[in-house]
């Protein structure tokens, strides 16, 4: 039940951030505090950066988004109190990354909800802002927004040269009621443009962009982040870049420097839909960069000048060193298959590379389109014996499974090499543990899928109780 309930919490959460984007913050008719206005001018053009995004971010920070996370998750625990699984294990180390993404996802979407829109004579106000500094900047599609160029530990850094970046963007300080005033001037940014095809020649459609330091260590929760930017997108609080339907691709808005380009493709496992959601697990996660390498390390850099135009960054993906790991987890008793749990996957060269697949109904486990000539480690999770007692509500459309779980087994780990072809024969083998289901409370039930959107939905909310 827990892939099937973090797939849930995943599609909620997604539109809980794309519907707080969209949303109107919502203001008394009488607005006591002060009045900050001004105009945003583009410096290539001298016209007004009509319908351009202005924030006011305090200089302290705040915890919007930490808090969110935190209610998100007491009410996530409310909504599954009745279900017969033991009490949750702590956090691991990918949980907390990916917590901590969904916080920085909260803290923009607030951001943007607190924007206000730059008219066609490139004006902009605010009302009713409260006593204290604020950084004020901008954000337009193809120019550079020098806040989003700095992360949190910037903004506290005591470096100079840090504390140099951050004086650059503008403040204003407010006391009361006063009317305050700040001009923009934004600079337009680099662009880096190509085309991403398959070895065979095929354009590779509806691929995601980004650009990444070069030689950078790929990021344990880069996949956290752009499920994050997902949804962020869906409200309009950042721009998504992607390739067309003949592979062309355009990253605007870009600070000088050097960067590798990033094609990124993320989604379902082979013959995972929603109706067997809860067999998918990570699904198909891939990333290619310039240089035709799956390989971060290896990327091949470009130079990028703001206000230019780099042309010509084709990527071309290797997909025939692109193999599949299949295997089967047993019990080691009897050597009967197991049906639940979920098995994960690392790479020995690549710590960012985290997957997770479901234990299927048959035993087995697939991870499909793996870069080659890499070792890989599996490693069984939370495996069981269960069975489906039909379906215990909907969500979305979506029938939830009843399962329950009859017995529980330990971990066992592999380390795999994936070379020129496929891995189709992986065996892990598990004993079972002392463990038997507990009592179920007399009128309990198993989770209810309305009650874990709910927790979601009122995630913001304080625990009054």
């Amino acid at each position: 039940m827990n892939s099937l309930v973090k797939s849930i919490s995943i599609v909620a959460l997604t539109t809980v951030l794309s519907h707080s984007i969209s949303m109107s913050a919502q203001q008394s008719p009488y607005v006591v505090g002060a009045t900050v206005s001004g105009h945003v001018i583009c410096a290539d053009t001298n016209a007004p950066a009509r319908f351009a995004k202005v924030l006011l971010k305090s200089t302290v920070p705040d915890h919007t988004g930490e808090d969110f996370v935190k209610n998100l998750q007491k009410n996530m625990a409310k909504a599954t109190k009745g279900d017969s699984a033991t009490p949750p294990k702590p956090m691991t180390d990918e949980q907390k990354r990916s917590l901590a993404a969904a916080a920085r996802g909260m803290n923009r979407a607030t951001d943007m909800m607190n924007a206000s829109t730059v008219g066609l004579d490139g004006a902009y106000s605010f009302a009713g802002i409260q006593p204290g500094t604020y950084y004020v900047h901008a954000t337009v599609a193809g120019y550079i927004d020098p806040f989003t160029q700095l992360s949190d530990e910037d903004f506290t850094s005591t470096d100079p040269a840090t504390r140099a970046r951050v004086a650059q963007i503008p403040t204003i300080t407010v006391t009361g009621s006063n009317a305050a005033h700040v001009d923009l001037r934004l600079e337009r940014g680099a662009a880096v443009s190509g085309r991403i095809l398959f070895d065979d020649g095929s354009p590779a459609a509806g691929w995601t962009l980004s650009v990444v330091t070069p030689k950078s260590q790929e990021s344990p929760d880069d996949a956290a982040s752009a499920m994050m930017n997902q949804a962020l997108a869906m409200g309009g609080a950042i721009q998504l870049f992607k390739t067309d339907d003949l592979g062309h691709y355009r990253i605007s808005g870009l600070a000088s420097g050097d960067y590798a380009v990033r094609a990124t493709l993320v989604t379902t496992a082979i013959g995972i839909s929603a109706s067997n959601m809860a067999d998918g697990g990570s699904g198909i996660n891939l990333a290619v960069y310039t240089g035709d390498t799956f390989s971060r390390a290896d990327a091949k850099p470009v130079t990028l000048i703001a206000g230019e135009e780099h042309q010509g960054a084709d990527i071309t993906i290797p997909a025939h060193s692109l193999h599949n790991i299949v295997g089967h987890v047993y019990a080691k008793a009897d050597s009967h298959t197991l049906n639940m749990g979920s098995v994960a996957l690392t790479s020995k060269t690549n710590p960012g590379l985290h997957l997770k697949a479901a234990i299927r109904d048959d035993g087995s486990f697939h991870f499909e389109y793996l870069p080659g000539n890499v070792v890989y480690t599996v490693t069984v999770d939370d495996a069981a014996d269960g069975r489906t007692n039909g379906t215990s509500g909907k969500f979305m459309g979506i029938s939830i499974p009843d399962q329950e779980v009859l017995h529980k087994y330990g971990t066992d780990t592999a380390d795999v090499s994936l070379g020129d072809s496929d891995a189709d024969n992986v065996r892990l083998t598990v004993a079972q543990t002392d463990w038997t289901p507990p009592a179920k409370k007399a009128g309990a039930a198993n989770s209810n899928p309305a009650a874990l959107l709910n927790g979601l939905l009122s995630a913001g909310d304080d625990d009054k109780q």
